[in-house]
């Protein structure tokens, strides 16, 4: 570490101590010793996200205190150090937060192996650093490797300008640690690490071709593809609501004398019920742009979130088919498409209630989503679980992230603003419905 930054933490650090102790014991004098309750609640607040990292990856902390107390309040003040001084001199490295959760996780534990005299299995020889001990050994062979592959990307994005997968920026970089992968990187870093790695350029610029994909870790969760379909994507459920709720005026305007009441009227709800034949055809058009949006990034995709991509392709071409036949079913002297459907897989026996346990079921996954809509706490909860199970039932809705879980309103916040869309939604539908609709 430069001294100058050992200097500067050292400063923090007392600063920290002493603005928390004079917080909680503003009378005393100014030579009363530190507490724990000071050294425990720095703690607390810098390793937050270190403990929450850990978890996620279902790793245990590098914190690890000895079992004589007296030795307690040393260790941890060597572990706030350690970690103060690397975010002193982590530079452009402080915007890659899981990055410096890495580091210090590797460094923490070599610092405890040096402290408690530990001897190497391979060598016999007492625990070093990696990285060995020379000055400023952390700037030059940890931080500058690093650095060195964010700036390499930056003066690619500037050349693939219209390509955005391509390139990675903060995000992408600081999300590689998101991932398990993370730890194949190994301590000391390995150079030729997919992390590290740059797209090969062809050795001459006369050949025709380039040179075969190279192994670089790429974008995972998002690409950036400019379109005019993101207007559908990113508003899906409105647009998707707005359609569904046109198609039911539509009917009711075409439907005998046009009332409201007609919705009651056994002909006519049968028809409204093919909502749910658009509403799957929709969620196919959904899945297929998700596919389309994140094809650029498919060599370097994780496989479970390519797998994901591709079940939501597969059940909503399913759901579409299975809903057209068992609504087809539902009507005796069917015309039209209807008529096509029936005829292409046979004029059996009408069973109407075949198509409502096909909606009960395409609707389970919505009614779930209600529920925990209406129960942010629980769903807070699940999306912050690090269980199996949870994981895999969430993994369905969306990507496994280590930011932006269990991000949820209260339910009051949620019980007004659901009443707000509720009532402006009522009466935005009578005036198009009268107005819109009946009168043109």
């Amino acid at each position: 570490m430069q001294t100058d930054n050992v200097s500067n933490q050292r400063e923090h650090l007392i600063l920290l101590l002493a603005n928390i102790h004079i917080r909680k014991h503003p009378k005393t004098d100014e030579h009363s010793k530190l507490e724990d309750n000071a050294l425990d609640e720095v703690m607390k607040k810098l390793f937050k996200n270190y403990k929450k990292w850990c978890k996620y990856h279902g790793r245990k902390s590098s914190l690890w205190l000895p079992t004589i107390q007296q030795e307690v309040q040393q260790r941890k003040l060597l572990y706030i150090g350690l970690y103060l001084l690397i975010w002193g001199e982590a530079a452009n490295l402080r915007f890659l937060p899981e990055c410096l959760c890495y580091i210090y996780h590797h460094m923490a534990f070599e610092m405890y192996g040096m402290l408690a005299g530990n001897v190497s299995a391979m060598t016999g020889e007492y625990v070093k650093p990696a990285y060995g001990g020379d000055k400023e050994a952390f700037l030059k062979k940890i931080v500058t490797p690093i650095y060195c592959t964010i700036a390499q990307e930056a003066e690619r994005s500037k050349i693939e300008k219209g390509n955005h997968s391509q390139w990675r920026n903060y995000d992408d970089l600081n999300e590689f640690f998101w991932s398990a992968d993370c730890f194949r990187l190994g301590w000391p870093m390995r150079a030729d690490a997919d992390f590290f790695c740059q797209p090969l350029k062809p050795v001459d610029e006369r050949n025709e071709g380039t040179i075969k994909a190279d192994k670089q870790k790429g974008k995972v969760n998002f690409v950036e593809l400019r379109s005019f379909w993101h207007i559908f994507r990113s508003f899906d459920r409105m647009w998707s609501f707005f359609i569904l709720a046109l198609q039911i005026m539509i009917i009711l305007a075409w439907s005998e004398g046009g009332s409201l009441g007609n919705i009651f009227d056994p002909l006519v709800f049968k028809e409204i019920l093919s909502i749910f034949i658009t509403s799957s055809i929709l969620n196919l058009g959904k899945a297929t742009l998700d596919i389309i949006f994140n094809w650029r990034a498919r060599r370097t995709m994780e496989f479970m979130v390519k797998l994901r991509y591709v079940l939501k392709f597969i059940l909503a071409a399913m759901w579409v088919v299975l809903l057209s036949v068992t609504y087809a079913y539902t009507w005796e002297k069917p015309t039209g498409i209807i008529r096509t459907i029936k005829n292409w897989f046979g004029n059996g026996p009408d069973q109407p209630s075949l198509f409502i346990i096909a909606v009960v079921v395409y609707l389970l996954p919505d009614m779930l989503a209600a529920v925990l809509f209406a129960l942010p706490l629980l769903r807070r909860k699940l999306e912050g679980s690090d269980y199996k199970l949870m994981r895999l039932i969430m993994w369905w809705s969306q990507t496994r992230l280590f930011v932006g879980r269990g991000m949820h309103e209260s339910a009051f916040s949620l019980f007004m603003y659901t009443m707000f869309w509720v009532a402006l939604l009522l009466t935005k539908f009578v005036f198009s419905y009268y107005v819109e609709v009946i009168i043109y």
